[in-house]
């Protein structure tokens, strides 16, 4: 803030005020004499709009979210003249100047960042003076202020691209990536956002010889799983395993049947019981680098009391002989209000992807029908897929060789709320994969084709041509967050990876 100057002493000045105003990359008082900027309000701190829901007669309310409203800047300044004829044209050349929508705005005291607005009010000057103080509003829709200057990085042949946000608030940002080699999908991963064009599947396929099944267990009995000696996904930081089990046939001739828990126990956090199976070594005495997972199991609340405050956790995660996660994939309902889950997957301990506050995974997986989870390592990229939700995603790994020890299934109430009515499972196997090779089919992409997604307008294009026919539909923008972060490249395996460069422009409230 500065401070007013006296309008009846103080001579036109050649030095810009501190607060001196650019409207599209020229300040007013470089366009009109005797004009000057005295103050400027509205670029302090920014109030939020809160969302909130009442909940019955609790008192209080439950906190949704929140919104940064928009923005007035409202600048006070100083109009000098000799004359009537001469203060009508300043008058006339500073209405001129202002009525232009959508400005780009620049302050003398932070030239490297701009608001962007458009004259919405102004405050008449007392008529009949040649030396007046007036006002005039900006209105800036996006609150924001950005940087002058877009930034820039390439990957330079990595897989990856490391990015700084020095703003203070996360931003879209806009990727090109030029393909070197055919190729079936481009994958883009940032924190905890996917997005992926084109199809993992078209992944020249593995063709499996002598493969071996090393367990195919269907939980009628135990089978050799051992009880709470798992590693379990780090969704809390408590995850504590001290329930039991029982074991249900359902059908002895077809070997049909679930194992569940029988008590949860209690916790001040997620809380159940996990069944651990030690992976054995299959005829060549060798452990599993590349192999194949699949698994049926029940989450829902059928036949159950008050639905929608049930809550609980379904994850099944598997380790190598560091007891570190390779890939661990989980089905939560943690929304005690509503009938909710969630589904995520942690790829070497990370929490790589999710979809949230979803209706459609409650599911029973009786029959060879039911849903089948499958999660398949070949080298350094994993596959999830989930045939009931129609998800199949591919993601990279830093552990391509590493070897899958314990395969271990929890199922966890949370605190002190009521558990889901049917958490199971039913069947899980593994696959050990010894012989790959790969078949030359039509891709995709081609070399030479180049991908651009526009984090702004959220369009992909596809050779100057917009295209949203291959985007898988569980992508989302890609946010840059404050501080520094990873950009996460992923092509088909055989595929090089492409010329990557990513532009953002950096915000701040």
């Amino acid at each position: 803030m500065y401070s007013f100057v006296d309008t009846d002493t103080a001579p036109v000045a050649n030095a810009l005020p501190a607060e001196a105003m650019s409207v599209n990359g020229t300040y007013i008082e470089n366009e009109i004499a005797g004009y000057r900027t005295l103050q400027v309000e509205g670029r302090e701190l920014l109030e939020s709009e809160i969302s909130e829901m009442q909940m019955g007669f609790r008192d209080g309310s439950y906190y949704q979210q929140k919104r940064d409203v928009s923005r007035s800047l409202t600048i006070t300044y100083q109009l000098l003249a000799n004359d009537a004829e001469e203060f009508r044209e300043k008058f006339n050349k500073l209405c001129q100047i202002l009525d232009q929508e959508q400005m780009q705005i620049i302050f003398a005291d932070e030239q490297d960042k701009f608001y962007t607005g458009t004259k919405s009010s102004v405050s008449q000057p007392d008529p009949g003076r040649l030396n007046v103080v007036s006002s005039f509003v900006i209105y800036c829709s996006d609150p924001y202020k950005y940087a002058v200057t877009e930034k820039t990085a390439s990957n330079n042949n990595a897989t990856s691209i490391t990015l700084m946000n020095n703003g203070t608030k996360a931003i879209p940002i806009s990727v090109k990536a030029t393909m070197k080699s055919d190729n079936g999908y481009l994958g883009l991963t940032l924190g905890d956002r996917f997005y992926q064009v084109g199809d993992p599947g078209e992944v020249d396929e593995v063709e499996k010889e002598k493969s071996e099944k090393l367990f195919d267990t269907h939980f009628t009995s135990a089978d050799g799983w051992l009880l709470n000696q798992g590693i379990t996904p780090p969704v809390t930081a408590e995850r504590l395993q001290t329930g039991t089990v029982t074991y249900v046939t359902e059908d002895a001739e077809s070997d049909e049947g679930y194992v569940k828990v029988s008590d949860y126990k209690t916790g001040d956090s997620w809380h159940g019981a996990a069944l651990t199976k030690i992976v054995p070594q299959d005829s060549q005495g060798e452990y599993p680098v590349n192999w194949r997972s699949e698994w049926r199991f029940d989450m829902n609340t059928d036949g159950g009391q008050n639905k929608g405050s049930q809550i609980g956790h379904n994850s099944v995660t598997f380790s190598d002989e560091n007891d570190e996660i390779i890939c661990a994939v989980v089905f939560e309902d943690n929304n005690p209000v509503y009938e909710r889950s969630d589904m995520a997957v942690y790829i070497d301990g990370n929490r790589v992807w999710d979809t949230r506050e979803t209706t459609s995974f409650y599911v029973t997986g009786r029959g060879g029908n039911g849903p089948v989870v499958i999660v398949e390592k070949l080298g350094n990229q994993i596959t999830v897929s989930f045939s009931y939700g129609g998800i199949k995603k591919t993601f990279l790994s830093s552990k391509p060789n590493a070897q899958l020890r314990k395969v271990t299934w929890y199922c966890a109430a949370y605190k002190s709320y009521a558990p889901i009515t049917n958490n199971n499972i039913r069947a899980l196997n593994v696959t050990k994969h010894n012989v790959q090779y790969f078949e030359d089919i039509p891709n995709f992409l081609s070399e030479g084709d180049v991908v651009e997604l526009d984090g702004l307008k959220n369009e992909l294009y596809i050779n100057d041509i917009k295209d949203w026919d291959r985007v898988d539909i569980g992508s989302r923008p890609l946010l840059l967050p404050p501080g520094q972060h990873t950009l996460g490249i992923i092509v088909s395996e055989w595929a090089e990876t492409p010329e990557v460069e990513v532009t953002y422009r950096e915000r701040w409230l």
